[in-house]
């Protein structure tokens, strides 16, 4: 009886020498290989310089909303533009300082709450002959106000009950307006600052705060809410209120006890949306992730369109291996190598290429993002996870564009191959 024909096997020995040969073409071909791995590394470079940088940004921006506690919930206009559902905002949509104050009120017995409103971006402060440049923003606060915020001094004190109540003219600076105002052998406390022709004893100075996108959080004045009041507010002012739960699980509790307090307060009818947004600080931080979430998503559809592209560049010029490489393959079809031998040699050498693309690509690209993200003051991070993924994507993508040209050299006839000149 005749033996049936064995089906060739690709062993772990035949990779090995698979692997070697490949690595002798790739050198032997140094130029067209540069070539070939920089079409790959581009489209991980677009890839993971995008990652990179969003997810720096996500690691700064949750350590630093995670300072505003678990169990703390904010309450603001309804739109932070100028247009609310198509319509300019009326100065009915406004939270006022009446308002504020009344569910503070309301709420004090559950809750510390602080009734805070932005004074202007543009101050200009002056101590003596030294003065900053007017970008200084000056915010109106209560003595709650710190805590909930997160801000630590770093010298000096916080305003007292009796100061909010009466308006005192007291302040705390920012580092960047210390440093812009005093000697660094002066103790700013006890000293005082100008802003808007009114005089201010500073009493305290706020720990170094870091950026954000490149914004200082240190380049502000804190006075209390009652000097805003009565010395920056306008017709467009809007009052700021935030609620902090002694009991993080309790917030839940909290949040809907201050949204039924609060339209009650703003006189909104019942089945009538409110007239105020409400938010907890954890649903906050999500909103954020959610955002830079689909930032990575549009990344990473960026990357596979990229890498698309780079795919057909590749398969022509693997194509063009095949042709330049054909009496080679006629000669080892001759001396016994099977089809699938031939085929997998072809693939085992154009995923190499593009596992070296994809670590050339990363390696660029997390560069570049860290780029990004520390001109936006984020730390540097590495995402391992996508490192993976972006040399998965990299090998994938050189296989699929490899296989055409791959099968076509194992489907050569060996005699015409070996007449090819």
């Amino acid at each position: 009886m005749a033996s049936r024909r064995s089906t060739p096997r690709i062993t772990f020995r035949i990779l090995l020498e698979q692997l070697q040969v490949a690595w002798r073409s790739i050198r032997a071909q140094t130029l067209r290989t540069i070539l070939t791995i920089s079409i790959i590394g581009i489209g991980i470079t677009a890839l993971m310089s995008m990652v990179t940088a969003t997810e720096a940004l996500r690691s700064s921006l949750l350590e630093q909303f995670a300072g505003l506690g678990a169990g703390t919930i904010s309450i603001t206009e309804p739109s932070s533009g100028d247009m609310q559902h198509g319509r300019r905002k009326s100065p009915a949509d406004l939270i006022t300082y009446r308002q504020a104050t009344a569910i503070q009120r309301a709420l004090a017995s559950e809750a510390i709450v602080s009734v805070s409103a932005r004074g202007t971006m543009m101050g200009r402060v002056s101590s003596g002959t030294a003065e900053t440049d007017p970008n200084v923003l000056v915010v109106g606060g209560d003595a709650q106000f710190l805590p909930i915020a997160g801000y630590d001094l770093s010298d000096g004190r916080n305003f007292t009950p009796e100061e909010i109540r009466h308006s005192a003219p007291v302040a705390l600076l920012g580092l960047d307006v210390v440093e812009a105002l005093f000697e660094p052998s002066t103790r700013p406390v006890d000293r005082f600052i100008d802003i808007r022709n009114r005089r201010y004893r500073v009493i305290g100075v706020i720990a170094s705060q870091g950026t954000t996108f490149g914004l200082s959080a240190d380049n502000q004045v804190i006075l209390p809410v009652g000097e805003i009041r009565a010395r920056f507010s306008g017709p467009r002012t809007s009052y700021q209120i935030q609620a902090l739960s002694p009991d993080p699980a309790g917030i839940s509790a909290l949040l809907d006890r201050a949204q039924g307090a609060f339209r009650a307060i703003r006189g909104d009818r019942p089945g009538e949306p409110s007239s105020f947004r409400i938010q907890q600080s954890d649903a906050l931080i999500a909103q954020f992730d959610e955002g830079l979430s689909a930032v990575t998503i549009a990344a990473l559809v960026l990357g596979i369109i990229t890498l698309l592209g780079s795919g057909i560049g590749l398969t022509n010029i693997m194509l063009v291996t095949v042709t330049e490489r054909t009496r080679e393959i006629g000669l080892r079809k001759a001396l016994g190598a099977s089809a699938l031998t031939i085929r997998a040699q072809f693939l085992v050498e154009v995923t190499l290429i593009g596992l070296l693309g994809g670590a050339l690509g990363t390696a660029v690209g997390i560069g570049i993002g860290n780029l990004v993200a520390q001109a936006l003051s984020a730390p540097f991070h590495i995402p391992w996870g996508w490192v993976s993924i972006a040399l998965a994507l990299s090998g994938t993508a050189a296989l699929l564009a490899g296989y055409y040209p791959a099968r076509q050299a194992a489907s050569l006839d060996p005699i015409t191959a070996l007449r090819h000149s």
